[in-house]
């Protein structure tokens, strides 16, 4: 894995970024060059932390199959991973290796809103309290923008993915998790009364139940 030196930043303190590369084998090396370029490029971007090299999770597939491989790239913060997602520089060498075949797709590990959530918290709080609050705006916002956004014929699908994970990652981690956060701040500290804490839990759960139903009715747009 490559990381940057220079930054001392604990590990429970960075937002990561989950990306998942199908690739033609006969261009295999032009993919892991590009990644070493790209490598190369994020040190230089303000909030980098690290990102790892090129795993292969299909080992073993038949000649001539897709390659499958996938990345973690971590930054301090949303903000600052969203900026090198969206930077010009990434953009450019990404077209370049798509006119080969290459395809990839993005999507962001909920641990890290929850590192960033806990990072805002007066006193520690339980993993799956955290884990369960990201899950109430995560997935109604991922469910949202498919129901409302529609993928434009010229625009192929791994483009459109990660534009509407950046639509996602920038509403949750600026928006949604620090206003849930702080509606359920007392309930995520473990404050007030047993029968309190129950009600707070309930109400999470029954949020979650009455999304799913409502979402049932509507039809997603990939």
């Amino acid at each position: 894995m490559d990381s940057n030196p220079a930054l001392a930043q604990s590990f429970d303190q960075y937002f990561e970024y989950h990306f998942t590369h199908r690739v033609d084998p006969l261009r295999r090396g032009q993919f892991l060059e590009s990644q070493a370029h790209l490598r190369k490029m994020v040190m230089n971007y303000e909030g980098f932390i690290s990102e790892d090299i090129p795993a292969l999770i299909n080992e073993g597939v038949q000649e001539g199959d897709i390659l499958i491989f996938e990345t973690s790239l971590r930054f301090d913060t949303a903000e600052n991973c969203l900026k090198w997602i969206d930077s010009k520089e990434r953009r450019n060498l990404l077209q370049a290796a798509e006119n080969t075949g290459y395809e990839f797709e993005g999507n962001v590990n909920s641990e890290g809103y929850s590192r960033w959530l806990s990072r805002n918290l007066t006193k520690p709080s339980p993993v799956w309290k955290i884990n369960l609050l990201v899950l109430l705006v995560l997935y109604p916002t991922v469910m949202i923008f498919g129901i409302l956004l529609h993928r434009p014929s010229y625009i192929d699908f791994p483009t459109w993915m990660l534009f509407a994970n950046t639509c996602s990652v920038a509403f949750t981690g600026w928006i949604a998790v620090p206003w849930v956060s702080r509606v359920y701040q007392q309930w995520l500290q473990g404050k007030g009364t047993k029968k309190q804490q129950a009600i707070a839990l309930a109400t999470i759960v029954i949020i979650l139940l009455a999304i799913v139903e409502v979402f049932r009715i509507f039809p997603m747009n990939i």
